[in-house]
């Protein structure tokens, strides 16, 4: 079984300068245009394969699905939607800027320590870890082996999903670079086993001119190779 997990695109939240995470934003036209064009990517892998569909509950992750889905023929699959694919919630932090942030809570680390977070008036790393699980449990455990899967999620959540799926600790989590908007992680699931293999990482490299300005800078932050253990 292939799984295919994709950030949604940029969404109204992400162009705000500020911190949003369950924030209910819709994707802007540069986030629907990045929707299609992860969609064109792997159009021609899924464009005849079986095929189940999850995403977040919020709208940026619904909008980006669909559009994927319409690229590759598939426009008529139904939709899986669920609450545990939804991002962190990251309670206090939501609205403020990145900056507002780093001066109130100094000790908090969204990229090297997420392993250790708690969110004030929000939800932990185990909290997210745990919503993982359970999403692999109630829905991916169930998926026949011939089939590819296609999430959609959130950067922070996504991160935390991949790291649990591999069964890598949990403080491998802060070696995963934050998720482009509509990079694309894939993973390979063996049927004998029912362990999971990572294929390819955050690739972003359908965006081109589509991509977030700066992104190399503060987005590639890891210290370590993630695929190296």
């Amino acid at each position: 079984m292939k799984l295919y997990l994709i950030r949604h695109g940029e969404s109204y939240g992400n162009i705000k300068g500020k911190i949003i995470s369950i924030t209910n934003f819709e994707l802007t036209e540069k986030g629907i245009a990045q929707s299609q064009r992860i969609g064109q990517k792997i159009c021609t892998e899924l464009k005849e394969a079986p095929i189940s569909a999850y995403c977040s509950s919020l709208a940026r992750a619904r909008q980006t699905l669909t559009e994927i889905l319409r690229c590759i023929g598939q426009e008529n699959i139904e939709i899986t939607e669920t609450d545990f694919l939804k991002e962190m919630d990251l309670g206090l932090f939501e609205g403020m800027t990145w900056e507002e942030r780093r001066q109130k809570y100094p000790e908090v680390d969204l990229d090297k320590k997420l392993s250790l977070l708690q969110a004030p008036c929000g939800e932990s790393y185990q909290d997210v870890k745990n919503r993982c699980e359970m999403f692999a449990e109630k829905y991916l455990k169930k998926e026949d082996d011939e089939k590819s899967i296609i999430i959609v999620s959130h950067g922070i959540t996504l991160r935390i999903l991949t790291n649990t799926l591999l069964n890598r600790p949990d403080e491998d989590v802060n070696f995963l670079n934050w998720t482009e908007n509509t990079a694309l992680t894939e993973l390979f699931r063996d049927k004998e086993s029912h362990t999971y293999q990572l294929v390819r990482l955050n690739d972003y490299s359908h965006l081109r001119e589509l991509k977030t300005i700066g992104y190399e800078k503060w987005g590639l932050f890891a210290e370590r190779d993630y695929w190296i253990k």
